[in-house]
């Protein structure tokens, strides 16, 4: 189970959306297969997953600017720390 995602109910905002015949299939079948339920719970699904898939990338590039800049990074750990 993906954290915030309950297959059981789903509160929010109605919407009205086109999208290909082929996408509504996929959808069906991925509910059915899956047993979601509704296709609001498969798009809920599909949403979180790409917002995970944001946050992925946004972890990798501040990753790349902490290594880029480790020297100044690791002069400063110790600063107003005791020894």
């Amino acid at each position: 189970m993906i954290r915030g995602y309950d297959r059981s109910s789903i509160a929010g905002m109605k919407l009205g959306i086109s999208i290909p015949e082929e996408d509504v299939a996929f959808i069906d079948e991925y509910a059915r297969k899956h047993e979601t339920g509704s296709r609001s719970a498969v798009l809920r699904r599909a949403l979180l997953l790409l917002r995970s898939s944001e946050l992925a990338d946004a972890y990798e590039r501040a990753s790349a600017e902490w290594s880029e800049d480790s020297e100044t990074w690791e002069s400063a750990v110790g600063d107003g720390l005791a020894r």
